[in-house]
């Protein structure tokens, strides 16, 4: 095999790991380390920096954990190899200067420490805002970089800032979906993806609970089932006009789950999921089933209020009650004290939390984090 084509192989190699680094659980740990054996060095790094130099994430693979943090707590603000020329790639003797370098507490701290000298870099300023740093590290000794290792990284330069650019919208999106998610949960409400097969792909916690109960719909061979055989053929012959309609518009309806124990019926939102239409396939989402469960709505516990805001057991008691949509009369009749009482706490209540009306003080508790929620019954 040639050199030319030994080089093929191992660049198309190094691009499919930097593309496999979006979707794994450890990204870019491979493709860090092909890259480190191919331009021979001893460390690979990849350092994500936002602008106020917070949450920075820096991935070394044959780094310790305790080296990485300590590089972040300290030697990440003094670090003079920063800033370089955008998308240039450079040595660190080249951008600072071997005599200025090696009279630093940078290089007498930070390079000796960790038994590096020679590295290779890049810069990368991503759109949001936030930097992308690639460094290669060589142990002191060896030579300096050479112009084939320099071009190889300067070969991978575009596609690297496209897999950055193309992992920040993927987080974005993981973080805008995990928000939604807790939101829907908060309000006790369960949610189940099915495919176009209408198998079950995923259900959320308020899901789980009420399939598993089994009263009026539950999980059989994989698939939503309805205890009603009747309703249950009605409810399949309706999801598979749902799921062929997937991409045209239409597809939504409700259904009612009826339920044998006597309790309140099961109510079902079904909503198409949209994808691409290439996507539309028998194992990709097609449904989201929406269930709504009278008998768990949500009550606000008084424990959970007076930790979160600090407040009195007798404060925590009215701002529970009132968020679980009591009056303020019912609310004094069930603790047992004066109306005026429960309005001159609410005084101090909304003092503490800075709201002005009882509707914003609830809105507040509701909103606050999913925790102060504990199903009825």
């Amino acid at each position: 095999m040639t050199d030319d084509a030994s080089r093929r192989i191992e660049f198309s190699r190094l691009m499919l790991a930097l593309n496999q680094g979006l979707l794994g659980d450890d990204p870019w740990r491979e493709f860090l380390l092909m890259l480190r054996d191919q331009t021979n060095a001893r460390y690979g790094t990849l350092i994500l920096t936002p602008p106020d130099l917070s949450l920075t994430t820096m991935i070394t693979p044959t780094a310790t954990s305790e080296s990485i943090q300590r590089y972040l707590d300290r030697y990440l603000e003094i670090d003079p190899f920063v800033n370089l020329p955008e998308g240039k790639v450079m040595t660190l003797y080249e951008y600072v200067g071997e005599a200025a370098l090696k009279n630093s507490a940078y290089y007498k701290e930070w390079i000796e420490s960790m038994d590096g000298s020679h590295v290779l870099g890049v810069d990368l300023r991503m759109s949001g805002g936030f930097e992308a740093r690639l460094r290669l590290t060589r142990a002191p000794g060896g030579d300096p970089f050479n112009r084939e290792e320099t071009s190889r990284v300067e070969e991978i330069v575009p596609h690297l800032r496209q897999a950055i650019e193309l992992f920040q919208r993927l987080e974005t999106s993981r973080s805008e979906q995990a928000v939604m998610i807790g939101a829907i949960e908060q309000f006790a409400v369960g949610t189940v993806i099915l495919d176009h097969d209408l198998k079950v792909l995923k259900v959320n916690e308020v899901a789980a609970s009420i399939l598993a109960d089994g009263d009026g719909i539950g999980l059989v061979g994989g698939r939503v089932a309805l205890t009603n055989p009747s309703r249950d053929a009605e409810f399949r012959k309706r999801l598979k006009a749902a799921a062929s309609e997937c991409g045209n518009g239409g597809g939504r309806f409700v259904f009612l789950a009826e339920r044998p124990s006597g309790h309140r019926d099961i109510g079902m939102v079904v909503q198409p999921v949209q994808i691409p239409g290439f996507m539309h396939t028998g194992s990709s989402p097609a449904l989201a089933l929406f269930l709504g469960d009278p008998e768990r709505q949500c009550v606000v516990t008084a424990d959970a209020v007076r930790k979160l805001f600090n407040f009195t057991p007798t404060e925590a008691s009215i701002s529970a009650s009132l968020a679980n949509g009591v009056s303020v009369i019912d609310t004094a009749h069930r603790l047992g004290i004066a109306e005026n009482t429960v309005r001159s706490h609410l005084r101090s209540i909304f003092a503490k939390t800075g709201v002005a009306r009882q509707s914003q003080l609830v809105h507040l508790i509701h909103t606050s984090m999913p925790e102060l929620t504990l199903p009825r019954g």
